[in-house]
């Protein structure tokens, strides 16, 4: 049976999207697992007394408590908006997706359920 063109270009372009979407995927993870270290970090800092430090490269320097807060919080809310902005992807890189193979399943014949 032969292919038609422009079902091979949607098969694709559906494998493109399911790469995307795996990317993503694997992004989140990512920024999941960064986002929960800064929280541990920040609820020991929370309980940490006498001298503070902070990791920068192979070194550690002595910081303020205070400081270190503040660049911990700010350090979650930015993973949290790249979160939001991956979901947001996401979601419609996966409609793109589903939209693929309702055509993809109408070309070639199949009902969709």
């Amino acid at each position: 049976m032969q292919i038609p063109n422009d079902m091979k270009d949607k098969l694709a372009q559906l494998q493109t999207v399911q790469q995307q979407l795996q990317l993503i995927s694997l992004q989140k993870q990512q920024l999941t697992l960064d986002k929960a270290e800064a929280e541990a970090a920040e609820k020991e800092l929370k309980t940490a007394k006498g001298d503070v430090y902070k990791v920068v490269g192979p070194i550690l320097l002595k910081s303020e408590k205070a400081g270190l807060s503040k660049d911990l919080k700010k350090t979650i809310e930015e993973i949290s908006n790249k979160l939001s902005l991956l979901e947001q992807q996401e979601q419609k890189i996966a409609l793109k997706a589903q939209e693929l193979q309702k055509e993809l399943q109408a070309g070639f014949g199949v009902p969709s359920a």
